[in-house]
């Protein structure tokens, strides 16, 4: 996706260069400036970081998907300058923003150190030519602190300019950081500089629940009360949820005349791996390990689309976890009709052990995609587990913070999620939910039983999901005229 940031927030198509040297750049005689950029209104799109991010009027943004990573690429007004943003994680769990950016300065000095003079040690600091224009210093912004530095590259001849090269430090999680990398022609460092440090400045955090350091220590409490639960304590959750049905319904201005969406029915149990099937995958030995299985069988309805034409979405989807929770499965499908015409979409995913997951999606042209997961033990939520969280936490009375890094199949990836739990004054023994299963996603509230059933919850525009029977929701489909086949 292209967007070009500007009042009218028009489009434009623009293909940016990966490379990190940009002698195309235009360049400009423009004295210093210590003024403020104006910046658009338009957020830059980088879901799953938690920040909204807003860039200078002018620019242009493209964004792009590796390895279900995802990055930008920004290039100022008139070209002026270019900004890569990426995610970069680290090994060093316990590395801080400061460190990293002091770390990225150095080794980009020695990209550019004079050669090693005879009889100096090698360890021996020695000269750049690549020097600092502006050494790592932090910026704060709405929720958090970005640390950045600026260095003058020399060019590789004479006919090349000399480069500016801005980088910036922002920590999203633990190890987790996102790096902002710009270049521009040393003509152009004044209006550069300007430009990241408004951008940086402007940053707000969207999770404003939780700071960084409190996204760890929600991170190892979740962990700490999900390891806590013994397997027949678990087994007992999952045996007695049983099936449960859900309707889900826009409100309107008259009271019972609400808009069906959708409905869906969530059954749980202690079972097996065979439960999710792929028996031809599998072991018999591998069948029979023992775990905890969530089925979630749901229809939606296209809003925009009635009668013949109307657009029916069904999915089915089987989850299962080892009682040690080293052995993940899932098999999901979801079929599209519309009138006699229809077309399936699959997912299936696996692991064994906490280094990565293995998923594997197929469409209707017949083409299959695999990719891996990184994950790790310590904040790792299973997803049989993150689909009934809510009665887990009720079941078990706990309450408070606590937060863990699940699979989402909607994103295709590992993202945070934050759950708030505390009991319901107005509705005593109940239980009020909060959740966000990313860091950027809107907080969704759940009305929850003493039993942790769903009693209500409440989504963006003015959506409803609600608990009902299977005969309940006959009734009001049926009465409204709504497929059920």
């Amino acid at each position: 996706m292209i967007r070009r940031f500007s009042r009218s927030i028009a489009l434009t198509t623009l293909v940016l260069a990966a490379s990190y040297t940009f002698p195309t750049l235009a360049q400009t005689e423009i004295g210093s400036t210590s003024q403020s950029v104006e910046l658009a209104e338009q957020p830059l799109d980088l879901p799953g970081i938690g920040l909204e991010i807003r860039l200078p009027l002018g620019s242009t943004s493209t964004q792009q998907t590796l390895n279900r990573e995802v990055f930008a690429e920004v290039l100022g007004e008139d070209s002026l300058w270019r900004i890569q943003i990426a995610s970069k994680t680290s090994s060093n769990k316990k590395l801080q923003a400061e460190d990293a950016a002091k770390q990225m300065r150095e080794d980009l000095q020695k990209a550019y150190g004079a050669s090693q003079p005879r009889g100096v040690d090698k360890d021996e600091n020695f000269q750049s030519f690549a020097t600092v224009l502006d050494d790592v210093a932090p910026l704060q912004f709405s929720g958090g602190i970005a640390y950045r530095f600026f260095l003058r590259q020399p060019a590789p001849s004479p006919s090349v300019p000399d480069t500016v090269r801005g980088v910036a430090v922002i920590a999203i999680g633990e190890g987790q950081m996102l790096v902002w990398d710009m270049t521009a022609p040393a003509e152009n460092y004044d209006i550069a500089k300007a430009a990241l440090d408004s951008t940086l400045k402007g940053v707000v955090a969207i999770d404003g629940n939780l700071s960084v350091p409190d996204r760890e220590i929600a991170l190892k409490t979740g962990h700490a009360l999900i390891r806590g639960i013994d397997a027949e304590t678990m087994r007992e959750i999952f045996n007695s949820h049983g099936e449960r049905w859900y309707r889900l319904y826009r409100n309107t201005e008259s009271p019972g005349d609400e808009t069906e969406i959708g409905y869906k029915s969530v059954r749980a149990w202690a079972g097996k791996r065979s439960d999710v099937g792929g028996r031809s995958s599998i072991s018999a030995a591998e069948g029979k390990v023992r775990g905890y299985v969530v089925e979630i069988k749901a229809r939606s309805l296209d809003e925009n689309t009635t009668g013949a034409d109307r657009i029916i979405y069904d999915t089915r989807g089987t989850y299962f976890v080892s009682e040690d929770f080293t052995k993940e499965a899932w098999d999901l499908v979801m079929i599209i009709k519309r009138g006699k015409q229809s077309t399936s979409y699959s997912e299936v995913g696996a692991r064994d052990g906490f280094k990565e997951l293995l998923i594997t999606t197929s469409t209707p042209s017949g083409s299959n995609e695999s990719f891996r997961q990184q994950i790790k033990e310590e904040g790792y939520l299973p997803m049989p587990l993150s689909l009934i969280l809510h009665s887990i936490l009720t079941e078990t009375g706990a309450t408070g913070d606590v937060a863990f890094y699940t699979y989402r199949s909607d994103a295709s990836a590992v993202t945070f999620r934050h759950d708030a739990i505390r009991h319901d004054t107005e509705n005593p023994g109940n239980f009020i939910h909060s959740t966000s299963v990313s860091m950027d996603s809107p907080r969704i509230t759940k009305e929850v039983s003493p039993d942790g059933d769903v009693l209500r919850e409440e989504l963006p525009g003015n959506r409803v999901w609600e608990r009902t029977s299977i005969d309940e929701l006959v009734k009001i489909w049926r009465a409204k005229g709504l497929p059920m086949d």
